[in-house]
């Protein structure tokens, strides 16, 4: 496995985001888009679109030709109150994703919504409200059927407990829940509800168990 150059190392200062903690993680530009490449297989990783966290939110950093995007999940990105203790705590959460071409309207507009509070320095409660609220107002309009996004990364860390748990990947599939999965279980690595059982939020992550998670490699 490559090393992972200046991993968490590359720490914000004062100049960047303010709101930021200092445990909160930020990489040279191009050590950023090694990692959110590292989430998918490099058939779509390789051509995606990538996006790296900037002063105000994500910011474009390459501009891919397959309609899949990549970036680096912050603790923005961990499930609204079941989760809250993640929000919360700074540098407990680096998750390379890259969503499909569906995946990259709902999905990934969510996301630049969270980061773009979270570097503002919002609260748990103020960052879920402005989703939830950008979703009933339509400004976020649901996934019109099923999209979903690869989490193969074995860069990623989801929390103190979980660490980083199985390379996966993401469906968003709105209003199912994990009694139509049968009733699946996190510990025994089944296909579970990751956030928003039953509505048009609705994320199942799946361990694709079997495969070793990519590896950024090691910038110089």
């Amino acid at each position: 496995m490559v090393k992972l150059s200046g991993f968490l190392a590359a720490l914000v200062t004062a100049a960047f985001a303010p709101a930021l903690a200092a445990e909160d993680p930020v990489w040279p530009k191009d050590e950023e888009i090694a990692i959110a490449r590292s989430a998918g297989p490099a058939s779509v990783s390789t051509d995606a679109s990538v996006w790296v966290l900037g002063e105000a939110g994500y910011e474009i950093a390459v501009e891919g030709t397959n309609g899949f995007n990549c970036l680096v999940m912050r603790r923005w990105g961990a499930a609204f109150n079941a989760q809250r203790d993640l929000f919360e705590t700074p540098g407990s959460v680096v998750a390379p994703i890259c969503y499909d071409p569906k995946a990259s309207g709902a999905p990934m507009k969510e996301q630049f919504l969270r980061a773009e509070l979270g570097v503002e320095g919002k609260s748990h409660d103020q960052v879920r409200d402005a989703v939830m609220g950008a979703f009933d107002k339509g400004e976020i309009a649901p996934v019109d059927g099923v999209a979903f996004a690869y989490m193969y990364s074995a860069a990623q860390r989801l929390g103190e407990g979980i660490g980083a748990w199985h390379p996966h990947v993401m469906v968003y599939a709105p209003g199912y829940t994990n009694e139509m999965l049968g009733g699946a279980s996190i510990a025994r690595g089944d296909p579970i509800v990751a956030e928003a059982p039953g509505s048009a939020r609705t994320i199942i992550a799946i361990p694709v168990d079997g495969r070793d998670g990519h590896i950024a490699p090691k910038l110089d």
